[in-house]
């Protein structure tokens, strides 16, 4: 009886220092959605071959000959902030960080469904440094130059330069920094994922031990530009110590880590106990070393500086007056979001109620409870950050020829990704030049999925991840704008636009033309020479040409040219061209095809018809002799109620995505089919989900097939 009573007590003990869900009070925003967002900003993120074969499908391949210089392999890995440099510390220190949540929280990422997509995730991480390790006492670090990669703005997939294999830790020019960081992203990657597949688990320890004791024997910190300039390398030597020990079991490297700390000083003599008040992020992993000791070593020290960290956050560190703990102008929140990984991980194991208290007030800023009633997650709430630092997102693409600016809007929504915030004031610039607010990052994210994670854990109970509408990509849309040049009795310069919004993936798109149509009624009876007929390009930067005038229906006085574009281009090429004719001075441009809508002033205009070698796929030509395609006589539908709903909408929008995308083959209305084709041609095209945006935008009021 006195040991079954025993066993209670001990049993209700557990009980008390266990936590549960904190469901005292409802939960102020959807833990679950922000914590399955943060995780998808790293899909955005991917490089390599194999960039959108995952769930965002405006990425696609880049930088596939990263390594090519040397002789290797070394493409994948991930991008290292809006920029394509894969810089070393601040990827090895991500990869460990997001291992570390996975470990910690694992239940929580299978429970929501996210599981599949993190352990993808730390697998090519963890791929890509076992690439960057090729022989012994050799690793590559950095691929590309930081100086070069910075003068582009434009997505990944176009970016064309030949990036170095630019840092490499030899004996001589070592990086004991970086070796301790992937050290322990490999030996979570074992601990993770041994149960799911124990021959790779083995191989990433195997890769582990060596990069660990190629950092323990050659010592120095690694390099990083001007980018990335590390004070110390004895933490992550510290931090893939205890993470062997956790994956092997191995004394050897507990007494590595006591053998570190007296190298800093730490316990020493002196009586050094060393405060503690950083946190966690690319070049400081000690927090994450002290709390983990405070449960793995029985030196009280540790324990003694891991609380005394906890506390200098929860009560010392100075806040703004909304309640963000502020450590550093450069990325404000990102350092609230870790230390919020960091109490939670404390409060998992100890119960310490204050620790989650802490972690919720700054996950709850961070999520829109803030002064600005503004998310700085990318696409989480209504009210959230639209001009994120990041060339992939932005999707523009600065210089010739399509000459985008990155002020404009942004094609695509970066999720999850969290931005640096805002400042002491509590004030937040939505700017993609003021990097300081607007900065996205791995090393950012890295602690705010382990954050969430936990926050899920304790306050998502019925909670689950929310949609993420247009990371299936966008069809193609093709369009074209034009003004008025100059024009007189004997013709006409037009400037003009063309548009190929390619984004999923982007690429440079060969084969494409435009036809701007001419009615020479005005020259019936003259006598003149079609051979005089000047045709020109005055200027194009992507070296586009014009033909000699061309008959589109002769009997009408019908004519074109074609302005050809020989090179691949993406998004919007411009182009000044001329149709004059001197011998007379009988031109008129009002009965053109093509001027109608024309003035001095760009718009867009569909009498501007688009091709793609050789077939239409936008715009409208004049009634020409061909044959055209009788438009079906409307039955009982409503054109661009697609889903038999009686309304027009965005979900009708989505519906014809998907069908362009051969998503869905049929619609989910007999007349779907027939209720798509709002531009009357009898063909589903880009042309048709391009009007439906406009109509439900409120841009247009009626479809063309309407007219």
């Amino acid at each position: 009886m006195k040991r079954i009573g025993i066993l209670v007590l001990i049993a209700a003990l557990l009980a008390g220092i266990i936590p549960k869900p904190a469901l005292a009070e409802e939960p102020k925003f959807n833990y679950v959605d922000a914590f399955a967002k943060s995780i998808l900003f790293y899909e955005a993120n991917w490089c390599g071959p194999d960039a959108g074969n995952n769930r965002i499908k405006w990425r696609g391949p880049c930088h596939i000959e990263d390594g090519k210089d040397v002789g290797l392999d070394l493409t994948g890995g991930f991008h290292d902030c809006g920029d394509h440099v894969k810089f070393g510390l601040p990827q090895c220190a991500s990869a460990s960080t997001l291992a570390w949540a996975y470990y910690e929280f694992s239940d929580v990422f299978i429970e929501k469904g996210q599981d599949e997509y993190m352990l993808n995730i730390l697998k090519h991480f963890c791929d890509y440094f076992m690439k960057c390790y090729p022989e012994k006492n050799k690793f590559y670090y950095q691929v590309g130059d930081g100086d070069v990669d910075h003068q582009y703005w434009g997505p990944p997939e176009l970016q064309s330069y030949d990036r170095p294999a630019y840092y490499v830790a030899t004996p001589e020019n070592p990086g004991s920094d970086v070796a301790g960081d992937t050290a322990a992203a490999l030996a979570l990657m074992y601990l993770n994922y041994k149960d799911r597949d124990l021959e790779y688990a083995e191989k990433c320890l195997t890769y582990a031990k060596d990069i660990y004791e190629f950092g323990m024997t050659y010592r120095g910190n690694s390099k990083g530009q001007s980018y990335y300039l590390p004070r110390d390398y004895l933490d992550e030597l510290m931090w893939g110590s205890v993470w062997l020990y956790v994956a092997t079991g191995e004394q050897k490297y507990m007494d590595n880590v006591d053998k570190l700390m007296v190298e800093k000083r730490i316990g020493d003599d002196a009586g050094n106990s060393f405060n503690d008040n950083w946190t966690q992020c690319w070049d400081y992993v000690l927090t994450g070393v002290f709390i983990k000791l405070a449960t793995l070593s029985d030196k009280p020290i540790y324990k003694e500086i891991a609380e005394d960290h906890l506390d200098y956050w929860q009560n010392r560190l100075k806040s703004s007056p909304g309640g963000i703990k502020f450590l550093d102008s450069w990325g404000v929140c990102k350092y609230p979001a870790a230390e919020s990984m960091v109490q939670l991980v404390y409060y998992k194991y100890t119960g310490d109620k204050s620790c989650l208290d802490f972690a919720k007030s700054q996950i709850d800023y961070i999520l829109g409870d803030n002064p600005n009633k503004m998310s700085y997650v990318v696409g989480f709430g209504d009210n959230y950050p639209k001009f994120p630092h990041h060339r992939a997102a932005s999707g523009r693409l600065e210089g010739q020829p399509a000459d985008e600016t990155k002020n404009d809007p942004q094609r695509h929504i970066l999720y999850g990704a969290l931005v640096g915030g805002a400042d002491i004031n509590d004030e937040y610039f939505d700017d993609i030049d003021q990097y300081v607010y607007s900065e996205t990052g791995l090393d950012y994210n890295a602690g705010l999925v382990g954050a969430l994670a936990g926050m899920s854990k304790y306050f998502g109970e019925g909670q689950m991840p929310e949609d993420t509408p247009g990371i299936e990509g966008e069809p193609t849309i093709y369009y074209a704008d034009a003004k008025v040049y100059e024009e007189d009795e004997t013709g006409i310069t037009v400037d003009l636009n063309m548009y190929n919004i390619v984004t999923s993936p982007p690429q440079f798109e060969p084969g494409l033309s435009c036809r701007y149509f001419i009615d020479l009624s005005e020259y019936a009876g003259a006598d003149i020479d079609m051979s005089k007929f000047v045709t020109k390009v005055y200027y194009s930067p992507a070296d586009a040409t014009i033909s000699e005038l061309k008959p589109f229906d002769k009997e009408n006085n019908i004519y074109y040219v074609e302005i050809s574009f020989p090179n691949p281009v993406y998004a919007r090429t411009y182009v000044q061209f001329c149709i004059y004719y001197y011998e007379n001075k009988l031109w008129d441009s009002s009965n053109d095809f093509s001027y109608e809508g024309l003035g001095n002033t760009y718009k867009t205009l569909e009498n501007i018809p688009i091709y793609k070698d050789g077939i239409r796929v936008a715009g409208k030509e004049p009634s020409g002799t061909g044959p055209v395609e009788p438009t079906p006589t409307p039955g009982n539908y409503l054109y661009g109620d697609v889903n038999g709903d009686g309304k027009v909408n965005s979900t009708d929008c989505t519906y014809i995505k998907r069908y362009l995308l051969k998503l869905i083959e049929d619609f989910p209305y007999e007349y779907g089919k027939v209720a798509a084709d709002v531009d009357g041609n009898g063909k589903i095209t880009s042309t048709d989900y391009s009007l439906m945006r406009r109509f439900v935008l409120r841009i247009i009021d009626k479809f063309p097939v309407e007219e």
